[in-house]
């Protein structure tokens, strides 16, 4: 039986790496489009069975590539929660106009399945109770996750209209190696980073901001097992389901070397929240998902910078 072919928006990405493999080793036909066309690292060899396009998502390129696919994912955005307030008009042409012209354009009329990830760290904003689940408001305070929860919003229309299924996943804090380094998110490695060159670890406020955790490796099994959901639509929390301070990590991180790190507190950020954990008992119950690899384990085993690919 032939494999269906899989286009990945943010192909090149932290996560869109991951996902590429994990489709070609799955043995899908797969096809990648980002602005950056190529990964800047090429490891083992399952890159040279992914087409490579360079593109926004609104190009002719990735309109191109997703007229005869079967699963579309969209893993693409141009800003992180950091960045995005400094121009939420660029966030808002580049991430969601530029999704609603896709949608439009008419290159997913043969598509049968749509995966979006979303922000589960942003979209949901100050929570009214922890854990979050998927019917807690959204109240975001980033442009971020204004634009993540819009990108929802026009999906699940486009899903009312065209009867087209789409399965939304809003997935909290990736980490995992490996990211690339210096990039305004991922905590976990950049904290093993530092640790390991020996340089101060910098967090903004207290440390005592408690997020959620979900290695990269359960978020690729999160995104096959969405392309099987029966039903028509859905949106699912992907995480870890607990909650850890960055003062923890740090101290983890210490127990796992061995060795007393510096950290420097700096001025708290007004887009974050203070607290972010997810329930995750729907994407258990429905995608037959839960995440296997925990926080502890992967520091004391598997986050140092450049293992794997």
């Amino acid at each position: 039986m032939n494999k269906p072919t899989c286009v990945v928006l943010g192909g090149t990405g932290f996560l869109g790496r991951h996902l590429c493999a994990e489709l070609v080793r799955q043995q899908y036909i797969v096809r990648s489009v980002s602005r950056s066309g190529t990964p800047k690292t090429r490891p083992e060899g399952w890159w040279t069975h992914v087409q490579w396009l360079s593109g926004s998502i609104d190009s002719p390129v990735s309109l191109n590539a997703m007229r005869d696919a079967d699963v579309l994912f969209h893993l693409a955005s141009t800003t992180y929660p950091s960045t995005s307030n400094r121009d939420p008009v660029f966030d808002l042409q580049s991430n969601t106009v530029a999704t609603l012209r896709m949608l439009q354009s008419g290159a997913l009329a043969n598509v049968k399945k749509i995966i979006f990830v979303s922000s589960g760290g942003t979209v949901y904003g100050i929570p009214q109770s922890v854990p979050i689940d998927e019917t807690h408001p959204t109240d975001p305070i980033c442009a971020y996750g204004v634009h993540k929860l819009a990108c929802e919003k026009y999906l699940q229309l486009f899903d009312f209209a065209n009867h087209v299924n789409t399965v939304i996943l809003r997935v909290s804090n990736v980490y995992g190696p490996p990211q690339e380094i210096p990039r305004p998110f991922g905590a976990v490695e950049a904290f093993m980073r530092r640790s390991i060159l020996d340089e101060p670890i910098e967090i903004w406020g207290d440390g005592n901001i408690t997020r959620d955790y979900v290695h990269v490796d359960d978020v690729v099994v999160a995104l096959i097992k969405a392309t099987a959901h029966a039903s028509r639509s859905g949106v699912f929390n992907i995480g870890s389901g607990m909650g850890y301070t960055l003062n923890e990590i740090v101290r983890m991180i210490e127990k796992r070397l061995n060795k007393t790190l510096t950290v420097n507190y700096l001025p708290a950020r007004d887009f974050d929240v203070p607290v972010n954990v997810l329930k995750i008992w729907k994407a258990k119950e429905q995608l037959g998902w839960e995440p296997q690899v925990s926080l502890e384990s992967s520091i004391d085993q598997d986050t140092l910078p450049g293992k794997r690919a």
